[in-house]
């Protein structure tokens, strides 16, 4: 649950107040009081919607983000197609070096911590299936996790478990009754009481094993999300109001040609916005 300072937030209700007049002064559509499809903000070429469920304090970083989207777009139009290049962004630089600096200051920023969250769900599981192999082998020596075993899927197979075998929850419609059972894995000892526990067991590890292929393929499209350069710059600016002498230190190349080119009049009004509020 998020907690707010109520004076605080009066405070960056000013400046976020301000900062959208300054951005709307382009000729950007502003939209505030909307959900932004779902996420905390979103950009469409000459269109910025805030979220109306964060606080003023976020709604001033996603702006700031979406903002940048809106000069990365004018710096290069192919955005939409390739996700950015860096290498326009931060012309004659060390890219590769820059990358990685940038992937640190995204895991810096990163508000939602949903790679975190994930690595962390992801350890949880690992453990429980651990366990579940410890208690698999004490009764079976030779059970090996990524093969099926036969000896229990024997047992399985003879009632309506086997559908939890590859589903964390059936409904199963008898032929000739016509009737309809539910079964899932969270009711696994009342669905099935005289199956014994090494074949529950068995069902619950091959479940924590399709929540382990689910985070992975989750945590897989989130990285490869972060690591367009879109993304990259966006969290780099968005981080730099945040904390500049953190980012200047997580991030010191990325931050030398950054400030080298923004005197250069490189970003186009992102200078104007990072002098008047930054």
């Amino acid at each position: 649950m998020e907690v707010i300072d109520i004076q605080k937030e009066k405070e960056y209700k000013k400046i976020f107040n301000s900062m959208t007049d300054y951005v709307r002064s382009l000729g950007i559509v502003v939209n505030t009081s909307t959900k932004a499809r779902g996420h905390q903000g979103f950009f469409l070429k000459n269109r910025i919607d805030i979220s109306t469920n964060i606080s003023y304090e976020r709604k001033i970083e996603v702006l700031i983000h979406e903002f940048t989207h809106y000069i990365h777009y004018k710096i290069d139009d192919s955005i939409y197609k390739t996700h950015g290049d860096l290498n326009k962004i931060f012309p004659n630089a060390d890219i590769k070096r820059i990358e990685k600096e940038l992937l640190c200051v995204t895991r810096f920023i990163d508000k939602s911590k949903a790679l975190n969250n994930l690595n962390l769900l992801k350890d949880k599981i690992s453990s429980e299936i651990t366990l579940l192999d410890k208690n698999l082998k004490k009764h079976y020596p030779d059970f090996k996790r990524s093969y099926p075993y036969k000896i229990i899927e024997r047992e399985i197979k003879k009632s309506d478990a086997k559908y939890l075998l590859k589903y964390d929850r059936v409904k199963v419609k008898t032929l000739f009754l016509g009737k309809t059972n539910e079964y899932s894995i969270k009711n696994l000892d009342n669905d099935f009481p005289n199956l014994s526990e090494t074949a529950k067991d068995y069902i619950r590890i091959k479940s924590k094993q399709r929540a382990q292929k689910r985070i992975a393929a989750r945590a897989n499209r989130l990285n490869c999300y972060y690591k367009r350069p879109t993304e990259l710059f966006a969290r780099f600016i968005e981080a730099l109001f945040v904390d500049t002498s953190k980012v200047s230190e997580i991030a010191p190349h990325a931050y030398l040609v950054f400030c080298s080119e923004l005197a250069k009049g490189k970003y186009f009004e992102l200078a104007d916005l990072i002098n008047n509020f930054f």
